[in-house]
């Protein structure tokens, strides 16, 4: 299973950097070449529209794309099932149950937390000393505490689960479903094996899931369990017992869920494919369209920075979290916020176009798997493809028309 896991990452992943470096390489090299050596101008006298030779140039890289990752694909593919005949059924059938496979998944639904903090703040104003302090400030205390609220589970306390998977998650009598944990202990050195008590299904039940187990911290644990014990109306009860000395935190985002088959590999696979397509494409364009007014060399650094920008999500995710682009770590005040009334709404407007450019890990989904949502695939294709590589051909072309070639 890890050795899958490794080999598609890798594999995936070097593919996608070497044909994306080449991409950008080829993109900017071919139109600005063309316009060092005039060849554009042969081009141009032909009965061709200037944005005929745009799209045609970018075409053409696009499909030389396709077809190395079609070739890319099938070897990948070929490697994984050549090595996988090496493993013996049981290892076969944990590889095609957790990796080789297509499977949905379901989360607890996120808490309403400022209707929580808000409930919080109606009571806790009741005290004199608090009704006098800043409402701002009160309520980002009260939001904390809720949060926390939401993940700890103190020790010999339990965390209970209701995620609603749907009837059809049942399957046949014989089907199972994984469940995915993950969780933290309050001590950060502590990282010993944490002694903890599983029920999954109906409490009162006698077909109940029931098993102790000792998990480690900050890893993610993966186990099978009958998806009869789905009850029918869909939901699935879930808890956790405590029985360490110190608390546990399982985070609302990935503490735990739950996957269900809901297709194959194969589908899934060409599905990461065609995701990372629509990334070279995007690519395509990028390159066309910088070395439509720049030379190759300040073509490929201003796309190098563009790359830069785009990758620096976490930078931007602490800007929007503090409303400043500079504090004190003393107190958290901001130390020089003149600028913030325009940087700030910048740096949102990039965190959430980045956010979008992840909003598909295709690589990610496919090693650990995850289906890939047809869905949300169509909508990225759409916003790679048709709207950010369209945006980009049209600009390259306007300024494509407008630019006065050499005679």
């Amino acid at each position: 299973e890890m050795f899958a896991q490794v080999q598609l990452t890798y594999s995936l992943m070097a593919a996608s950097i070497l044909i994306g470096a080449s991409t950008i390489w080829l993109a900017c090299g071919v139109m600005s070449q063309d316009f060092q050596r005039n060849h554009i101008v042969l081009l141009a006298s032909k009965p061709l529209a200037r944005w005929e030779i745009w799209i045609g140039k970018w075409l053409g890289i696009s499909f030389l794309n396709a077809n190395l990752l079609v070739i890319t694909g099938i070897c990948i593919y070929g490697l994984l099932a050549f090595h996988a005949r090496d493993l013996s059924p049981e290892e076969q059938k944990r590889l095609h149950a957790s990796t080789l496979t297509s499977r949905a998944s379901v989360k607890e639904a996120a808490p309403d937390v400022e209707r929580e903090v808000e409930q919080l703040y109606a009571r806790r104003i009741q005290d004199p000393d608090i009704a006098t302090m800043d409402p701002a400030y009160v309520r980002s205390m009260l939001r904390e505490e809720v949060q926390w609220m939401n993940q700890l589970v103190k020790p010999m306390h339990r965390r209970i689960w209701n995620l609603n998977a749907g009837i059809q998650a049942k399957g046949a009598p014989n089907a199972l479903i994984q469940m995915r944990v993950k969780f933290y202990a309050s001590l950060i050195e502590n990282t010993k094996d944490q002694p903890t008590l599983w029920v999954v299904g109906d409490p009162n039940s006698p077909s109940k899931w029931e098993k102790e187990l000792n998990l480690s911290p900050m890893l993610t644990h993966e186990w099978s369990v009958p998806a009869s014990l789905i009850d029918e109306n869909g939901n699935l009860h879930v808890e956790c017992h405590n029985y360490t000395e110190s608390s546990l935190v399982f985070k609302v985002e990935d503490g735990l869920e739950i996957l269900i088959k809901d297709g194959d590999f194969t589908v899934n696979y060409f599905k990461c494919l065609l995701v990372l397509f629509a990334w070279m494409t995007l690519l395509a364009a990028l390159g066309l369209w910088a070395a439509t007014f720049t030379s190759l060399p300040v073509a490929t650094f201003l796309i190098l920075t563009l790359i830069l920008i785009a990758s620096s999500d976490q930078l931007f995710k602490s800007i929007v979290s503090e409303g400043t682009i500079s504090t004190l770590e003393d107190s958290g005040d901001a130390s020089w916020g003149y600028l913030d009334w325009i940087l700030v709404p910048i740096f949102t407007g990039l965190y959430y176009f980045t956010e979008t450019l992840r909003s598909v890990s295709p690589v990610e989904s496919l090693i650990t798997g995850r289906s890939i949502s047809t869905i949300a695939m169509i909508k990225h294709l759409g916003f790679l493809c048709g709207l950010l590589s369209g945006l980009l051909a049209g600009w390259g072309i306007f300024i494509f028309e407008r630019k006065e070639l050499a005679k």
